[in-house]
């Protein structure tokens, strides 16, 4: 009976703590988990279900440096939101450069998640608001709906594996407004003969991207000219 009430004052105790946190406090342990990456290389699938572009599923390799060096080497077209799937995380690397509010909490994929809402304190940049479901016992963000405006509104949603300690997904899920994103010209190009390339702004609806890693292999020293190589 005594070890059982232990055991529940203890997780009362716990819970305390995490409410205790302020959402920047919050955020700041997000960005200290992703810090310990200093550099990636992983393998990457990726599948596309967006209207009005055809693009069969692609392989290839993707390259990441801190703070913002990202490469995808593939034989085909890819475009992502803003070409990087930490633009999430790169928002809210300086805390001091927004208003950060928490709204409650919501449960996604079985583990309830602090939300946060983001504002950010310049408006010049390409950032609206940001929502953020965070996951404040492993302290990685589950989920993040950004919107922005070169690119309207997008949803990200990461599945963590055996990677969780350095805060890198197995998986993240794009979902875009295809109207307002805008594919960059020198993407929106047929170089893969199964790959039939649309202009979206005339499209409506929801597109999907799917993006799976594999194979991490981290903090090995890449070096710069793995981003700027033909």
């Amino acid at each position: 009976m005594i070890k059982g009430f232990a055991i529940l004052l203890s997780g009362l105790c716990f819970g305390q703590l995490i409410m205790a946190q302020t959402p920047r406090q919050l955020i700041a342990q997000v960005n200290q988990k992703f810090a310990k990456v200093n550099d990636y290389s992983a393998d990457l699938e990726m599948k596309f279900d967006i209207p009005a572009v055809k693009i069969e599923n692609i392989s290839g390799k993707v390259f990441y440096k801190r703070p913002d060096k990202f490469r995808i080497r593939t034989k085909g077209i890819i475009f992502l939101p803003k070409q990087n799937p930490y633009y999430s995380m790169q928002s809210i690397a300086d805390t001091n450069s927004f208003m950060a509010v928490a709204t409650g909490t919501e449960v996604v994929s079985g583990v309830t998640a602090t939300v946060v809402n983001v504002i950010p304190n310049n408006n010049n940049g390409d950032l609206i608001l940001g929502k953020f479901w965070i996951d404040a016992v492993q302290k990685v963000i589950l989920k993040s709906q950004l919107t922005t405006k070169s690119s309207g509104t997008i949803g990200i949603e990461n599945t963590y594996g055996s990677k969780l300690p350095y805060a890198l997904p197995d998986n993240i899920v794009f979902t875009i407004d295809v109207a307002k994103f805008k594919i960059p010209k020198a993407l929106a190009v047929d170089i893969n003969s199964k790959t039939k390339a649309a202009d979206t702004g005339s499209a409506k609806g929801v597109g999907v991207i799917s993006l799976r890693f594999g194979n991490y292999a981290i903090n090995t020293k890449l070096k710069d000219t793995v981003f700027t190589e033909p």
